[in-house]
């Protein structure tokens, strides 16, 4: 037998309300996919006044109560999907000028005198306007409350079905239905896991679908007391005595819930049966808004998920967006909260994580699913096997400028080199990297951004090699030439993507990586062409100057320099056999 918990509950736009013994919370799946919980104070004003609480009192007062509080919920999950161009309207914005802070309740109030003369003229009116018709027949008073009762039970079933035939209402049902599954699985003291609650019907004696039902039962019994007299009477009949009606089917309710004997599961077959109509199975999303509002509204702790369970999670989000990278991003993600590294998660996959690193989890989760790069999520990146601190403002190191940084310290080394320059520096990888490799070398970096200079800064520290690596925060050359400094060798990634093709990039570089780091102008040579003129005033004899280049620059960047009297141009080709660096040597500055 199941506990006995006074829980109840409603389905919203995209969420659930529960109402429990703690609060009223109501949750809500966003367009983002995060779950919103708003909870209130769940007091029943029944309990704060003695009189209210009373049999049959009671229920009428529950009734308007629902009604408030279901407007109100409604109302709050609707704001999460307003479009927020079309702003407020001219009646709305008079309103709040009229009514200040009471507009909204105005408003409510407005809507609940809507919502109960729209039930009472299509469920009461109605009915007994076309079961007047006949009357002129000569039947029964008996005969015509059986006929006025099946008018009305017939409009209330034929509207719930064709209501659910619209789309945005089936999506509600779902998450009728996983309201009344989530229910029966608290009742049943069972743990509130997605897949515990998939286990339970959809189907709840206490479900306010019964309550409408027995409403009209109960109504055709007593209403056919009130005679048969002019049309008018007979529908102020109805009005008056439906606070007894709703009243005594609070109460038959509420039995319901609490009794399971074969009387009580005969009254509420037919309430069961038709909630068919009014819940459809849930999805897991569902269900997970379900617990999310019960859990809030009964103030239960939420469960801490393992290692397995955020990682699924991270997976399932990622996937959906065509990420294909995202089992290795989630462990990176989850790696970089817990500090800890893949080898980890593998083997403690079962272990709990804490709300606190969950909630850090599902915050990169959301950035990388906005194709936010990983790298600059994780900030740091492996460039010529030392790690780099990046951040969003620079340019993430790539391997394809390790050839240009190899064949910058096979030229250092064999020419016993000391003076290098790297140009267009950003993290400062090219520079930093070469000094790690060559100690005889004195690198300077330069760049024109601030975030460079912030970042390159970093990595100098991070590596140990001030004051052997310095940064110089410059519009390409500028500042070396008017310094008089002179290098040996200059080391340069510049902008170099025609500007036609940065719209064609991968999101994840286009949308996040700085534009003044991509863009080469009209032909993606703007660049080369400046920085040879200016490097022929800060080279020494025999100096050198290589380029990081695209697949299809060689020839283009190799007669730039030559044009300028530049020797021994070569071509490196990368890993996959494309042109990928053009080095030069200057002999006579």
């Amino acid at each position: 037998m199941r506990k006995k918990y006074n829980v109840g509950g409603q389905a919203v736009i995209e969420g659930v309300m529960m109402r429990g013994s703690k609060a009223i919370a109501t949750a809500v799946r966003t367009s983002n996919g995060t779950i919103e919980i708003d909870i209130k104070n769940g007091e029943a004003i029944s309990k704060r006044y003695k009189l209210l609480s009373l049999p049959i009192i009671r229920g009428f007062v529950s009734l308007i109560e629902s009604l408030v509080l279901g407007i109100k919920t409604l109302n709050y999950s609707a704001s999460f999907f307003e479009e927020e161009e079309k702003g407020e309207s001219k009646f709305e914005l008079w309103l709040k000028n009229k009514l200040g802070n009471r507009a909204n309740d105005f408003i409510i109030g407005v809507s609940l005198i809507i919502s109960l003369l729209f039930s009472i003229g299509l469920f009461f009116v109605l009915p007994t306007f076309i079961a007047n018709f006949f009357k002129k027949s000569g039947i029964s008073i008996v005969a015509l409350n059986i006929i006025e009762g099946l008018i009305r039970v017939s409009i209330f079933l034929l509207y719930m079905y064709l209501v659910g035939k619209i789309e945005d209402i089936g999506r509600l049902y779902q998450y009728h239905g996983a309201e009344h599954k989530t229910i029966f699985c608290y009742e049943n003291e069972k743990e509130l896991t997605i897949e515990n609650v998939k286990d339970f019907g959809r189907l709840h004696p206490r479900c306010g679908t019964n309550f409408m039902f027995l409403v009209m039962i109960i109504s055709i019994l007593l209403f056919s007391i009130t005679g048969w007299n002019s049309i008018g009477q007979r529908i102020l009949y109805r009005i008056l005595l439906l606070p007894l009606v709703s009243g005594i089917t609070y109460e038959i309710i509420k039995w319901l819930g609490k009794s399971e004997n074969f009387l009580s599961r005969l009254v509420a077959y037919p309430g069961l049966k038709l909630q068919m109509l009014t819940t459809r199975e849930p999805d897991e999303s569902q269900i997970e808004v379900a617990i999310a509002a019960l859990r809030a509204s009964e103030g239960l702790e939420e469960p801490c998920k393992t290692v397995r369970e955020l990682l699924d999670y991270g997976n399932k989000v990622l996937r959906e967006v065509g990420i294909d990278s995202c089992i290795l991003d989630c462990q990176l993600l989850l790696g970089k909260v817990l500090d800890k590294d893949k080898l980890f998660l593998i083997t403690h996959s079962d272990e709990k994580v804490s709300k606190v690193k969950e909630e850090e989890f599902y915050k990169l989760i959301d950035l990388r699913k906005a194709r936010m790069p990983i790298k600059y999520i994780l900030g740091h990146s492996e460039f010529m096997g030392l790690d780099f601190f990046v951040k969003q403002g620079v340019l993430i190191p790539r391997p394809d400028t390790e050839i240009l940084v190899e064949r910058g310290v096979d030229i250092v080394k064999e020419n016993n080199l000391s003076k290098v320059c790297d140009l267009c520096c950003g993290t400062g990888a090219i520079g930093i990297a070469l000094a790690n490799y060559c100690p005889n070398a004195e690198v300077h970096c330069y760049d024109i951004s601030e975030e460079a200079k912030f970042v390159t800064e970093i990595n100098i520290h991070k590596f140990e090699l001030d004051p052997r690596v310095k940064f110089y925060l410059s519009d390409l050359l500028t500042v070396a030439i008017e310094e008089g400094k002179k290098y040996d060798i200059i080391l340069s990634n510049p902008p170099y993507i025609r500007e036609d093709i940065i719209p064609t990039l991968m999101e994840d570089v286009k949308n996040y990586e700085p534009y003044i780091a991509l863009s080469g102008g009209a032909d993606g040579l703007d660049f080369y062409k400046k920085i040879v003129d200016q490097s022929r005033f800060v080279l020494n004899s025999n100096g050198v100057l290589a380029f990081e280049i695209g697949h299809d620059q060689g020839e283009d960047v190799k007669n730039i320099m030559r044009f300028k009297g530049f020797e021994h141009l070569e071509i490196v080709k990368d890993l996959a056999g494309n042109d990928r660096v053009v080095v030069g040597v200057l002999k006579e500055p």
